[in-house]
């Protein structure tokens, strides 16, 4: 028995050959006595965020089961274990969920609830982020945050279990905040201040009182950060936050404590069109060469602002700065630097840039052909397909890439050249059918792609060729029942543009739209989103679940710039729906 509850080898769950699987031995070895007890920190490097969901669960019920035989180090471990999936999930994170996964963070919430009584403030604030993040409505948890913060001495941790009884609140469907949180709001830590007025807000109520109160960055340098921490995290959850929690992020800018304004940089640079009323306060303030720099040029540039384009193309190549779009419109001004930064260390991000730009980076075309026999092939052909006719000079190289007559070079500075069949290939005949208007190339890859099995890539030509690609149909059809959601999303898409049957690929794609139930948006739903509005009026059945999204008051996504994302492209699709 694993933990699931069923009989699944543990060599299954972590797909290796039988005898050579390791958790097992590690939970074991985390209650052995002395030195032959394995460490958490060994169990925590094994157990990898991109393992399968379903070897988290079996992983986590089997480490509840042991919870009481648990050091207090492996304690805080589960604690955080827990919390970052439930996170992860409510964040829209590929391949989060799992069957089992909902019911086990249940129970983690449960162990989080019984250790608020610990005699170690670390572990009581770590269950109480485990109980933040899962957010059951569980009526004993709540009163369990309740009794502990009458007698919580620790002030960080007093401040994160009123957070947690907010989020609990809001799961039970309180209306109203209870009156026990109310003293809290006139305490003299800044931290419990706003954990109080957050708590508030979270289960129903923006009081007057929070909405006209900012809080001041003041106390400590721990007590700094937590105030800022906190006003991040209400930006997040809020589409409008009491008054003066932007004050207090801004404050955190210039902040002496370096994590504080760190975190203040952080957050600025995720605000997205929020951050437009205090653009002009941004520009003037002294431009580090460091990450705290590129945060602010990060969130100019989200919201279009002209003013940071000197500071972009000065540090254009910094690991730091991770735009990765840029309008349009400002091609002409950036091309120059960018066509230079190609040849740099940071290639594929710059090829993502001209990606988005479409027909506007045209001029770039040389420089893209000269990628064409390098390591970022595959993104240049990319680049060149959005471009479109502009970019007929590249007709001969992509011919040669679709046909196989041309492999690109594995490596820099190599001649090593695959011998087998490059993984592009459908991706350069599309290009070339963008480019020239000749789907033969397209088509006759297609053809050795279903001998192969269709594959998301190509759902996406398949979707973009249309009615080009009507006699792949049968072969489409069984995807749209297929076990991968990325796949039954690319393949309802691509079985509307072919045939036209808007009510199969409709039926289809309703059901991924589940997570914005929990207020969940990660990129698949986005995807969904966006296809229904290209069907339009047939797609109408999704129009009153779309139109809740537009009159939330709680953000989508765990995340501002997701969240806008989200209403963009959820109001395009109402437009179309009539």
């Amino acid at each position: 028995m694993n933990g699931l509850g069923v009989d699944t080898p543990w060599h299954d769950l972590e797909k290796v050959r039988e005898g050579q699987e390791e958790i097992p031995g590690l939970l074991r070895g985390l209650v052995l006595p002395g030195s032959a007890r394995v460490p958490w920190s060994e169990f925590d490097y094994r157990l990898r965020w991109s393992d399968p969901p379903e070897l988290v669960v079996a992983v986590l019920r089997r480490l509840l089961e042991m919870f009481p035989r648990l050091d207090e180090t492996c304690r805080i471990g589960v604690l955080r274990l827990v919390a970052d999936r439930a996170m992860m999930i409510r964040g829209g994170y590929p391949r989060a969920e799992a069957p089992g996964m909902t019911e086990v963070l249940v129970e983690g919430q449960r162990a989080a609830a019984e250790l608020l009584v610990d005699s170690s403030a670390e572990v009581r604030s770590y269950a109480a982020r485990a109980i933040e993040q899962v957010r059951a409505a569980d009526p004993a948890t709540l009163e369990a945050l309740r009794r502990r913060a009458a007698v919580e001495d620790d002030l960080a941790t007093l401040g994160r279990h009123l957070i947690a009884a907010g989020e609990v609140l809001a799961a039970l469907g309180a209306s109203r905040p209870p009156g026990w949180l109310d003293p809290w709001l006139d305490h003299s830590d800044p931290r419990v201040r706003l954990a109080a007025r957050s708590a508030r807000l979270t289960s129903g109520e923006a009081t007057a009182s929070a909405a006209a109160t900012g809080v001041p960055l003041t106390g400590s340098s721990d007590a700094r950060r937590a105030a800022v921490e906190a006003a991040g995290a209400r930006l997040r959850t809020w589409r409008i936050p009491p008054d003066g929690t932007w004050e207090t992020v801004l404050a955190g800018l210039a902040d002496d404590d370096l994590l504080t304004s760190c975190e203040a940089h952080r957050i600025v640079a995720r605000g997205g069109s929020a951050v437009a009323p205090y653009a002009d306060r941004l520009v003037p303030l002294r431009w580090r060469a460091d990450e705290r720099a590129d945060n602010l040029v990060h969130a100019l540039m989200g919201i279009g602002d002209p003013r940071a384009l000197p500071w972009y193309l000065r540090r254009a190549d910094s690991p730091w700065m991770e735009v990765e779009s840029l309008p349009a419109e400002w091609a002409p001004s950036v091309m120059p630097a960018l066509r230079v930064q190609l040849a740099g260390r940071r290639t594929e991000r710059f090829l993502r840039v001209l990606t988005g730009w479409g027909p506007a980076a045209a001029p770039a075309v040389p420089d893209l052909v000269e990628l064409l026999d390098t390591p970022h092939a595959r993104a240049a052909v990319n680049a060149l397909g959005r471009i479109g006719p502009a970019a007929i000079d590249a007709a001969g190289p992509l011919a040669g890439l679709a046909k196989g007559d041309l492999r690109p070079r594995r490596f820099e500075g190599s001649e090593y050249r695959e011998p087998r069949r490059w993984h592009g290939v459908q991706t350069a005949a599309w290009a070339y059918w963008r480019v020239t208007g000749d789907p033969g190339l397209a088509l006759d890859a297609l053809d050795a792609s279903i001998r192969g099995g269709l594959a998301r890539p190509v759902l996406s030509h398949l979707a973009e060729l249309g009615p080009l690609a009507a006699g792949y149909a049968g072969a489409l059809r069984p995807l749209l029942g297929s076990l991968g959601e990325w796949t039954r999303v690319g393949a309802a898409e691509a079985w509307w543009r072919l045939t036209g049957d808007a009510n199969t690929a409709v039926a289809t794609l309703l059901p991924e739209l589940h997570p914005l139930a929990e207020h969940r948006a990660g990129p698949l739903v986005l995807r969904v989103v966006t296809a229904l509005g290209a069907i339009g009026r047939p797609a109408a059945a999704a129009a009153p679940l779309l139109a809740e999204v537009t009159v939330s008051e709680r953000r989508y996504g765990g995340g501002i710039v997701r969240d806008e994302e989200l209403c963009r492209v959820v109001r395009t699709a109402l437009a179309a729906m009539g």
